[in-house]
């Protein structure tokens, strides 16, 4: 698997990535990362006993993409009777190299989108927009994480036997409901006011997600009219490379420390689902949430703007309300009816839809379907995977 950016580097995309490698463990299959070496991070690494392998790209920002390709077109070389498919978290221009290299190896390889309107921005309509139409035609299997992308690779002008709708996965055993107890108990151990109605912002704080946007109309509308406190819980953004944005976001929540609270990211969101009321994504684009799925298998009401991806699965009065993207009177009306004696029930529903469609279980043996039928037609098998015990958490593939 291929993912630009991975642990401890925060990356949605490749948080979803790891979860999917964890359930294709469980199955049997063997799997090995390749990302960016950014910093000083170590080339040679693991995380969750999965190995690590990071390469460097080329310095600047132009055409840093030509000393990526060239690393790991030689690492897939050197190690191509060891891997059965190339797997990229990601289908942008710099991804959609897989395409080549496992031809030329050959393997199998897969990319998948994971945000509307940005992975595949532009293919076709310029030079490098058409080079990496011509990447992607070399791509075996086309993933799409929402109907809306499913959308976009067709117009890319791919083969449609090549995309698959295969969205992202949600553990519903880690992340399921709790009871009124448990929920006052884990405010309790987090710190959090025990009877102030609570809502939660979780993921990276930056322009794309339009957190302050949400801060800011959170406080100049009281709440609207809710009494509840905004919990903003996640890490600084690599853009902002200053801090501006998140030095804002903290002098926000010094002067209204009872309507807004700000704290890092934490590798135990389950439990800020569990003890929240609900949870509000003010983002202007997204592909398929993973917050909002974690959310939903919590039995959270969820609040989103109506954009790509999210309003797969916030479904307007079932299981939360959608709102207008940037309009402050919309969001407040849908804050409104969550935190309303109804959102109990929306939580409800969104646990059942989670369990039907995006439980990680079933979206896992997806990909292993789709990776028997890649690796089927040319009946080979790998003599690095060949034999292998998989079980003990230090497979390679």
């Amino acid at each position: 698997m291929y993912s630009t950016y991975f642990p401890p580097q925060f990356s949605g995309a490749a948080l979803q990535a790891l979860v999917l490698a964890r359930a294709l463990r469980r199955r049997g299959h063997a799997v090995e990362f390749v990302t960016v070496r950014w910093g000083d991070l170590p080339e040679q690494d693991e995380i969750d006993g999965f190995p690590v392998t990071r390469l460097y790209a080329g310095r600047g920002n132009k055409h840093r993409e030509l000393r990526l390709w060239a690393n790991l077109g030689a690492f897939v070389w050197r190690r191509r009777h060891e891997f059965d498919i190339l797997h990229s978290h990601g289908a942008y221009y710099t991804n959609a190299i897989v395409g080549p290299l496992a031809r030329i190896s050959g393997l199998k390889s897969i990319v998948k989108a994971s945000l509307s309107n940005d992975d595949l921005h532009n293919v076709g309509r310029t030079l490098s927009g058409r080079l990496h139409r011509a990447l992607l035609r070399r791509v075996d299997a086309c993933i799409a994480i929402s109907r809306d992308l499913m959308r976009e690779f067709g117009e890319c002008g791919l083969p449609s036997d090549r995309i698959h709708y295969l969205p992202n996965g949600v553990d519903t055993e880690q992340f399921s409901p709790v009871d009124a107890a448990t929920r006052q108990a884990l405010r309790t151990t987090l710190g959090l006011p025990l009877e102030q109605p609570l809502a939660l912002y979780a993921g990276v704080m930056d322009g794309r997600k339009n957190i302050e946007w949400l801060a800011r109309n959170w406080l100049e509308n009281d709440a609207f009219g809710t009494g509840a406190r905004l919990l903003a819980v996640g890490p600084q953004s690599r853009e902002d490379i200053e801090g501006e944005l998140i030095a804002r976001l903290r002098e926000m929540a010094v002067q209204a420390p009872q309507r807004f609270m700000l704290m890092p990211h934490s590798s135990n969101m389950e439990s800020y689902l569990r003890a929240a009321d609900l949870l509000v994504l003010p983002s202007r684009r997204e592909g398929l949430p993973n917050v909002v799925l974690e959310a939903m298998a919590c039995a959270l009401p969820c609040v989103a703007a109506d954009v790509s991806g999210t309003r797969d699965l916030v479904q307007h009065g079932r299981t939360g309300y959608t709102y207008a993207p940037d309009d402050a009177v919309s969001l407040g009306l849908a804050v409104r009816e969550a935190l309303s004696p109804c959102g109990r029930t929306l939580g409800e529903n969104g646990r059942r839809l989670v369990e039907q469609t995006y439980a990680l279980s079933r979206v896992a043996e997806g990909y292993s379907a789709l990776y028997r039928e890649l690796t089927a037609s040319d009946g080979t098998v790998r003599p690095g995977l060949a034999g292998r015990d998989v079980t003990k958490g230090k497979e390679q593939q």
